[in-house]
Parts: structure tokens; sequence; C-alpha cells
């Protein structure tokens, strides 16, 4: 049974198209801050011992989580540059430019309960923590992929909205 700081400290990852809560991650991937990561093999088998010290991982998939843990590690440890080698959304969709398309998140800052989930989720940067806040912000809206809404999904407090899809239907494809 998972502990509340687990709960706390957990990260969504995909494996497979399926979104996959590992207890620890947050944790462990700070302790890899400032680690050599060239040994790729070694990395991963000591993310998975100590993932699986605390995770299920199922029989016959030890390699496809390793592959899906370093990623995010990776991930991590590149949002953590300062936006350095951030991955970006398209500059457009649909032939529209992405800049005058508003689909981004939208946070309700007295709903936030600053839990952070969104910011270790987005992998494209789109919040910023506010420690002294103790809430999430939106800070790249348009690095938000167009149609994207996981975000609001993991939100346990319910704070993350965003517009309705029927407003990327009404928007006119971009004539070539």
């Amino acid at each position: 049974m998972k502990d509340e700081r687990d709960v706390d400290d957990e990260i969504l990852i995909d494996i497979e198209g399926k979104l996959v809560g590992l207890a620890g991650l947050g944790t462990l991937f700070d302790e890899f801050t400032h680690r050599d990561l060239s040994d790729i093999a070694a990395v991963k088998a000591e993310l998975l011992e100590r993932v699986g010290g605390r995770n299920y991982i199922p029989p016959g998939r030890h390699e496809l989580y390793g592959e899906a843990i370093f990623r995010e590690l990776t991930r991590h440890l590149e949002r953590d540059k300062g936006g350095e080698g951030k991955k970006r959304t398209a500059m457009t969709w649909r032939g529209i430019p992405r800049k005058t398309i508003q689909w981004y998140p939208t946070v309700d800052e007295d709903a936030c309960d600053g839990c952070k989930k969104c910011v270790t989720f987005c992998a494209f940067g789109v919040f910023t923590y506010s420690g002294s806040q103790k809430s999430v912000s939106v800070t790249d809206p348009f690095a938000c992929v167009v149609g994207c809404s996981l975000c609001a999904s993991i939100c346990g407090a319910k704070a993350i909205s965003f517009p309705p899809l029927s407003y990327l239907d009404d928007l006119p494809r971009a004539r070539g």
C-alpha cells in the first residue's frame, strides 16, 4: 500500500501509450541531477532496481520500463536546466501559426493545491511551480500541444481547465 509520501512523489510516465504512476521517481530523479549518465545500461539497471523496490513492474517488462524511466529521467534533467533542451511543440497546427491558437491550460490558483503533478507530467514545460505561492501557473502556454489536455485529467484538485474541443473544430484550416 502506498503511503502519503509516495502519492506526493509519484510521476506518471508513458509506457506503450498508457500512463503508469510510479512512486518515488521525483526524489530519485533529483538524486541523479549531478550524476554521470554516460553508462546508460548501468543507469537503467539502477533505476529499475530502485523503482522496483517501491513499485510493481510486471514480469517480462523490465526492459520496457527501464527505457521509459530513463527517458523520463532525461526529460526531468532537461527541464531542470532552466529550459535548455526543453522540447517544443510544432510552430503550426493544421498549417495555422501556433501563436494564434488559443489552446492552453488555465489554472485556478484558488483551487490549486500545489501538488506539482502537472509540472512533473508535462514534458513541454508549460507549467511552473511557485514555492512562495504554493501553486502552479502557466508560464509557457504556447508550448502546450494543441488538443492535449491530459494534465487536467491528472489534477486531483481539478484546478486545470481547457477550452472545449469544439474550439479546435471551428478553426479554419490554412490554405496552402
